[in-house]
């Protein structure tokens, strides 16, 4: 399982099963080259890091009563990940809470002892008050990617903010990166980012036997995020009345949510 930056929202969050289970950690990729520093990154220096990073793991392993072996990351899009093992948990948490106080290291513990939803509404409201340390750079020379092999992602975004939005959303949009070869009971359509205002698809919608109204859906779910934000410490999944009544209006919903839910194995092998 994952915590998710909360600027950045899971849409259409298709699950296999009824019961949620944990998320497999990513595998690793190739070492891209180090981006230049810039003033929003506040990377702590390692010596001061470790031993806060140590006494951090120390509490959490008295709270879960298991050795916990943690590491620290300036990913922007996950803050909190693990992976159970026999003997351990491994742990993978975002710098920014190295300060967390008492109440948000036992919310950790809860998120990853139990996937308490409380816990992770928790985590969400004390990362977005630390949002100023979440790397907000993308890696230079990677813009994001719109043109597919059947979809154009860019034309879809520009009809759509035309018809429905009067041309008031103001995003970049783009597929995100093929994920890794292996085995998932979840799949993540779609993200959208608005510290960076960035909407990203997931690649195994860019195939041809994936619907157009399928793909529209999709872009329109994640540029409703922009019109209406999502409130700080809100449960992630969690949508306003008046986002859900404005996404009702949009044709084809329930048809392009029941297409989800019947290729879902579809979708899973990309």
């Amino acid at each position: 399982m994952s915590l998710r930056s909360p600027m950045q929202l899971t849409l259409f969050d298709v699950p296999a099963a009824s019961r949620a289970e944990p998320e497999r950690p990513r595998s690793p990729r190739t070492p891209k080259p180090a981006s230049p520093p810039d003033e929003h990154r506040s990377l702590p220096d390692k010596a001061e890091a470790l031993p806060r990073a140590a006494e951090l793991a120390h509490r959490l392993s008295t709270l879960l009563k298991l050795p916990v072996h943690l590491t620290l990351t300036d990913n922007r899009a996950t803050l909190v990940s693990f992976r159970r093992l026999p003997e351990e948990l491994r742990l993978r948490v975002h710098h920014l809470f190295l300060d967390a106080p008492e109440n948000v290291v036992r919310a950790i513990a809860a998120f990853v002892g139990r996937g308490d939803a409380r816990a992770q509404a928790v985590l969400e409201e004390f990362s977005q008050g630390k949002r100023e340390k979440v790397r907000r750079t993308r890696q230079p020379g990677a813009p994001l990617k719109a043109r597919g092999q059947c979809f154009d992602l860019r034309a879809i975004y520009e009809r759509l903010n035309t018809t429905h939005f009067q041309g008031l959303i103001q995003a970049d949009i783009g597929w995100a990166r093929r994920p890794g070869r292996k085995q998932r009971k979840t799949i993540r359509l779609g993200t959208y980012d608005d510290r960076l205002r960035e909407i990203r698809l997931h690649p195994a919608l860019d195939q041809p036997h994936v619907p157009a109204f399928v793909v529209d859906a999709v872009v329109f779910h994640a540029m409703l995020h922009q019109l209406f934000p999502k409130e700080p410490g809100s449960c992630p999944s969690a949508h306003s009345p008046e986002f859900l009544e404005r996404e009702r209006a949009f044709p084809l919903l329930d048809a392009a949510l029941r297409w989800q839910h019947e290729h879902l194995r579809a979708l899973l092998r990309g």
